[in-house]
């Protein structure tokens, strides 16, 4: 169906009746568009007339009234007027332009146009003279306007429209048809000539055009009927030919066919030979390529001692061209310039060939040297040799690099021992501090505290709290573990800072803090530890002596690094100093490990660093040369008051009277410090050494029905089970257990994370009777 469509608006026929029908139709438009324009423009011409010939007319019977201004009159007469089909509005004003008479008829409608006309009323030639030239000129005594709407026009032009379209409609359908058929009748010879030619160029020559007039069309398909014969003859003679000629060709073919064999075995052999010849330069090539890729050096030497090749890597590592070295000895003079160092090469060279040729398909025996490069530089070699027909292979292997990584990672690994050494030391350190200061802290409670020793034990704990935080100093460079948080007082933190930094110190500190200052939440020992390293390198960068300015602000800008804690409240603290600054190459690099632009490397500013954003805060660096460095850091504010570290005194009515308390400890030390604690406070202390022993007391004291209130678990037991796998078996026999994790390492995990592993609370080595009765308080 739309293949005959297709060939429908393609056909001659069509195209023409498209024509005749698109002209039709637009000259139908173009008669009916002049016939209905003309039509409009009269019925509105005779609209304007009539409403002026109305508004003549009024004014000549209004002049008396209207010079009498008899409103009455005036409103009757426009009245009259108003009542005539069409008129919407008769309005009479007199000269000065007060209306007398205002009739409306009714409202126009929505976008309804108006005609309207004025008219000026005159009074009467005044004189009575016969002549003209006499009398006076008529005078304005007033107006009259008539407005007619053109709602009745637009009807009347709206069906003349409408008439004049279905006329049109009407002449072009007839038209389109009569068209139709004419054409129809016209172009029937022309589809019987198409069909029959088609046929023809299909090689059918033996149909024949049907004739169906005698006119031109008529006579092109008798000779089209007479050509189709002429063809026929010619094909039937062609075909014979045809015969002739393939049987002929066939002879040809199967010649052709016994020389194409013989080209083809002649093109394989040349082709196999040309295939052998790329393949034998293609080894050629791939061995050089993969040569100059290879990353050590290689020297092809021929039997006369001359280079023949010298790869990438022995051009870009020793900087010598391949024209520069021509033989190996030019290449030993270059490398060894040392006269007497080359020689011991030379030799050793020899050696190395004669042991190659006596022990061939061996692996080669190398030897080290130090090449001297062309821009002077003495990087630290390995020479082997290979033997490969009558040429020698010098392979050259650069061993510096290797040497600098060995040597980085020795100190790496002298650094960790340091770690594991200082973190025993401190841990160790911790467990003779917490005798030292848990016996001193225990005597001042039992003193009055008018007491002449008081005070002086109050000094000696002070001494020892500051050795335990020495400790934590060494823990945090040992371990580098996550920080016990608690809600510090920043002032307090602050003023201890200055107190540990600025002794006999040529730099004056001045702290800006205000009286509002809300605590942070930290761990005391890092946070001190990291100021302290902060202000250490302020205080060293003024070696003549100046000013350090230590700020702090509360809800101040937000932190700059949008990943760290958004929504929470921040404490901003700037440290600035007035020293020589540092270079703007330097200031990116302050914080990695072990850059310092001092004789001596160190983990200073990159442990700072660490321990800021361990506390989810961020430190930045500004600095200027010879004008100063300022770090600002921004650490979370704490939603829970300070916790206070003095040591508070406890009362009869604050002990406990009843219950026992199991203390797991390996240091004997501890285990008594904690009992007499305990019984000060008013408990009963059981203690072991290890924690199966602990497991085993504590289900022994369950099933006798005498459970203890709390276990006060060590983290680390060396050789024995430690309190995390302790406390694992205890909550699986009791899940109401009551545990306290203690440990030296206050760094450790655990210890900030102790409720992830089933403990209720968490003391530090060192600590003090008050420490040990707020956890045990929090417990009840």
């Amino acid at each position: 169906m739309s293949d005959r469509r297709s060939h429908l608006r393609a056909s001659f026929q069509f195209k023409l009746f498209g024509i005749f029908t698109a002209l039709s139709l637009l000259t139908s438009c173009i008669f009916i568009s002049v016939h209905i324009i003309d039509k409009i423009g009269e019925i509105r011409r005779h609209a304007g007339a009539e409403v002026k010939l109305r508004a003549r007319q009024l004014a000549d019977s209004v002049r008396l009234p209207l010079y009498a201004e008899d409103r009455v009159l005036l409103a009757e007469l426009a009245g009259k007027v108003a009542a005539a089909p069409g008129i919407t509005r008769v309005t009479i004003t007199s000269q000065d332009g007060r209306v007398l008479a205002d009739c409306t008829t009714g409202a126009l409608g929505q976008g309804e146009e108006t005609i309207a006309h004025r008219e000026v009323v005159a009074s009467l030639p005044a004189g009575g003279g016969a002549l003209p030239e006499t009398r006076s000129a008529p005078a304005a005594i007033g107006a009259v306007r008539i407005e007619r709407g053109t709602a009745d026009i637009d009807r009347i032009i709206y069906q003349d429209i409408a008439i004049s379209c279905l006329f049109a409609l009407l002449f072009w359908l007839a038209v389109s048809a009569l068209s139709f058929l004419v054409l129809r009748r016209t172009t029937r010879s022309f589809e019987a000539l198409v069909r029959g030619v088609m046929a023809m160029r299909e090689g059918d020559y033996h149909s024949r055009i049907e004739v169906l007039s005698a006119d031109e069309a008529g006579r092109m398909a008798e000779a089209v009927n007479a050509l189709a014969e002429t063809l026929a003859k010619r094909d039937k003679e062609n075909r014979t030919l045809t015969r002739e000629l393939v049987d002929s060709l066939e002879v040809q073919v199967q010649g052709k066919s016994e020389l194409a064999a013989l080209n083809r075995s002649l093109a394989k052999e040349n082709l196999e030979r040309l295939h052998a010849e790329q393949a034998a330069r293609k080894s050629e090539e791939t061995l050089k390529t993969l040569m100059d890729i290879m990353p050590v050096g290689v020297l092809l030497i021929a039997q006369d001692g001359s280079v023949e090749y010298v790869n990438n890597f022995l051009v870009d590592c020793f900087g010598y061209q391949g024209e520069e070295i021509p033989t190996l000895e030019r290449w030993f003079a270059l490398a060894f310039p040392d006269p007497q160092y080359r020689q011991e090469k030379l030799a050793a060279q020899q050696e190395a060939l004669s042991a190659a040729r006596s022990a061939e398909g061996s692996e080669p025996r190398p030897y080290d040297a130090r090449v001297t490069c062309k821009h002077g530089q003495i990087r630290h070699v390995l020479l082997s040799n290979q033997l490969q027909d009558e040429r020698t292979i010098v392979v050259v292997i650069d061993i510096t690099d290797r040497e600098v990584l060995q040597e980085q990672l020795n100190k790496v690994q002298k650094l960790e021992s340091l770690g594991v050494l200082a973190g025993g030391i401190a841990h160790n350190f911790n467990n003779a501090l917490t005798g030292v200061m848990g016996f001193i802290s225990l005597t001042r409670c039992k003193l009055e505290s008018g007491h002449e020793a008081h005070a002086l034990l109050k000094l000696a704990e002070k001494a020892s709290l500051r050795a335990a935080e020495m400790a934590k100093q060494l823990l945090t460079f040992a371990r580098g573990g996550a920080p016990v948080k608690k809600s510090i007082e920043l002032k307090r933190l602050l003023d201890e800072v200055v107190a540990l930094t600025f002794n006999s110190s040529n730099v004056r500190c001045v702290l800006e803090l205000p009286a509002s200052l809300p605590p942070v939440r930290a761990d005391e020992g890092q946070m001190v530890q990291a100021l302290s390293n902060i202000v250490i390198n302020a205080m060293q960068a003024m070696p003549e002596g100046g000013t350090i300015t230590i700020r702090a602000t509360a809800n101040g800008a937000p932190c700059a690094d949008r990943g760290h804690l958004e929504g929470v409240g921040w404490v901003t603290l700037s440290i600035a100093d007035q020293g020589h600054g540092i270079a703007p190459e330097n200031l990116p690099k302050i914080f990695d490990p072990y850059f310092s632009t001092k004789e001596t490397t160190g983990l200073g500013l990159a442990s700072v660093h660490s321990i800021i954003y361990r506390h989810g805060g961020h430190i930045t660096v500004a600095s200027e040369v010879d004008k100063g460095t300022t770090f600002t850091i921004c650490l979370p504010a704490a939603r829970e008051p300070a916790v206070s570290s003095e040591a508070g005194t406890f009362s009869s009515s604050q002990r406990r009277q009843s219950g026992s308390v199991l203390v797991m400890d390996d240091d004997p030390t501890v285990r008594e410090l904690s009992g007499r604690m305990l019984g000060f406070l008013g408990f009963r202390a059981v203690a072991c050494a290890d924690g199966r022993e602990a497991v085993d007391l504590y289900r022994a004291n369950r099933q006798a029905g005498e459970p203890f209130f709390a276990a006060i678990l060590d983290l680390t037991v060396p050789g024995g089970m430690g309190g995390v796998e302790a406390a694992r078996l205890i909550l699986d026999a009791d899940p109401q257990a009551n545990l306290i994790v203690s440990s030296g390492y206050s760094n450790d995990p655990v210890m900030a994370r102790y409720r992830s592993y089933g403990f209720c609370g968490a003391v530090t080595k060192p600590y003090k009777a008050d420490q040990l009765s707020q956890e045990l308080a929090m417990l009840q």
